[in-house]
């Protein structure tokens, strides 16, 4: 190809005139010897005499009078024209390269600005929706302290107002007393004395009903709720101030090495564990939230929360679902990552030597606390009662109503429950695999707790529990399971409502060793 392309650089130009060939004037021409030459050439070849070739001196063997009698060299013209389109084609190419090499090294730069930006843009977006999340848990936290606040400031209030009526008709049950006292003092006879004390008899159900109601307004738990709520909202406040003033240090110092945060590792002992759930517990009150516990039964999850009240950890019974949408969960996936803990491993802190169960009293639209009980025996019976109480079985005393008290007032009073079924007394049968087993007999007490009593009494139900609130002399009791521990009074103010079905037990579970 390349010799080709020497041999038509050299002759496109005609050899005599040294003009480049054309195809007017300058057409290639070849001579019977072989010879090229231009039409311009020839022409003045013939006006000089017959036509020799200037080369080798050859007459032209065919007759001529005019250059256009020579033939045309037709080959040297298609030589010209197949190397003036190859070098067309060969700049045209080199043109298109170059111009490719730049566009390409032009959008290659502007593709690595591009990649650089979306990749910066993609993190941004991450952090910022990563931390609206956490701050819409936070508005939620807030809202939530707000609306706590406001609720316990209107049950404060409604207190407030229950509180100096109370002590206004304290006030005048009080002096009626005294006036009624200062008659009896001042008698001189008999018949005196017996009319004030008949006078003063008359008081009698109006100073019982007052007491009772001072009782319950004294046993409201909203001075300490105020409290722990003040302490909340302070702990609050102050990890906020402290947390803007490192903020702005940070802001005024950007030397300052930023720590990564310590992860917290995997705890295995059980005094980890309760020391662990006490912070989680301090954490959640500090923001307005709850600790839950979670599990699963059958692939469904099971929720349990857990809390604190004075000395003791609570762990209440399993319920269906998962746990609300912002509470501290055990286990529950944060950055950084807390240890992973199941209900299991906060069940683990029941000290099983010394099993303790409570369960929560409502009634009149409050909660009036709780009550501990000390399981004695490991009977079929408690055992039943134990599971009712932690719902791991499925079912609950959660949300069931007390059902009846017997000996009202009088020795050996009790309070009737459990019926988990039909919550009327109607229902209550005996979980599957529980039996009553051994019976044994104990002296009835105040606090005495039995279950799995139905055998003595027909609508009575495997699943129904007895608390006994005062003692019961030369009397038995067949099927005890424990005996309170911690709340007694509660199940005797329960067994005072006019309806005693008016009281539910709201909450049920396990006391914690702590």
């Amino acid at each position: 190809m390349f010799l080709i392309l020497e041999v038509v650089m050299a002759s496109r130009d005609c050899q005599v005139c040294l003009e480049p060939y054309d195809e007017e004037e300058r057409k290639p021409r070849c001579l019977s010897c072989g010879h090229t030459l231009c039409n311009s050439c020839i022409a003045d070849c013939l006006s000089r005499g017959p036509l020799l070739c200037p080369f080798c001196r050859l007459v032209h063997a065919a007759p001529v009078t005019r250059a256009s009698d020579v033939p045309v060299n037709y080959t040297v013209i298609n030589l010209l024209q197949d190397a003036s389109y190859s070098l067309v084609s060969q700049r045209a190419e080199t043109l298109l390269a170059e111009v490719k090499k730049e566009a390409n090294e032009f959008t290659t730069s502007q593709l690595v600005t591009c990649n650089c930006r979306l990749t910066r843009l993609h993190d941004f977006q991450q952090r910022l929706n990563e931390q609206c999340s956490v701050h819409r848990v936070h508005v939620q936290a807030l809202r939530s302290l707000v609306e706590r606040h406001e609720g316990l400031l209107q049950d404060m209030t409604s207190r407030s107002e229950q509180a100096a009526a109370t002590i206004t008709e304290g006030k005048e049950i009080k002096s009626r007393l005294e006036s009624a006292q200062a008659k009896v003092n001042g008698a001189t006879n008999l018949l005196e004395v017996t009319a004030a004390h008949e006078e003063d008899r008359c008081y009698r159900n109006t100073v019982t009903e007052w007491d009772a109601a001072a009782h319950r307004l004294l046993q409201s738990q909203v001075v300490a709720a105020a409290r722990e709520l003040e302490f909340v909202t302070a702990a609050a406040l102050q990890a906020v101030v402290e947390r803007s003033m490192s903020a702005a240090t940070a802001a005024v110092t950007p030397t300052k090495a930023i720590q990564p945060p310590v992860l917290q590792e995997e705890v295995t002992e059980p005094g980890d564990t309760s020391q662990l759930v006490l912070e989680m517990v301090k954490q959640a009150r500090l923001v307005g939230s709850s600790v839950w516990a979670t599990t699963t039964k059958s692939g469904r999850p099971r929720r349990a929360r857990v809390d604190q009240q004075g000395d003791h950890l609570f762990l209440s019974a399993l319920q269906e679902g998962e746990p609300p949408l912002y509470s501290h969960t055990l286990p529950r996936p944060v950055s950084p990552p807390l240890v992973l803990l199941q209900y299991e491993k906060v069940r683990s802190m029941v000290d099983e030597d010394h099993l303790k169960v409570f369960l929560e009293l409502s009634w009149g639209g409050q909660v009036q606390g709780r009550v501990n009980i000390k399981l004695t025996n490991a009977t079929t019976r408690t055992r039943h009662f134990f599971y009712l109480c932690t719902g791991e079985l499925g079912p609950s005393y959660g949300g069931t109503y007390l059902l009846e008290v017997e000996n009202r007032g009088q020795p050996g009073e009790r309070v009737w429950g459990g019926d988990y079924q039909a919550n009327n007394g109607t229902g209550g049968a005996a979980m599957k695999g529980f039996t009553m087993g051994e019976l044994t007999a104990q002296p009835v007490t105040a606090g005495l707790v039995a279950s799995f009593c139905y055998g003595s009494d027909d609508h009575r139900k495997p699943s129904h529990f007895v608390v006994y609130t005062s003692d019961y002399p030369v009397t038995y009791e067949e099927c005890p399971v424990g005996r309170v521990d911690q709340g007694l009074d509660l199940f005797r103010f329960a067994a005072k409502v006019t309806n005693v079905r008016d009281a539910i037990i709201t909450d049920c579970g396990l006391v914690l060793s702590v």
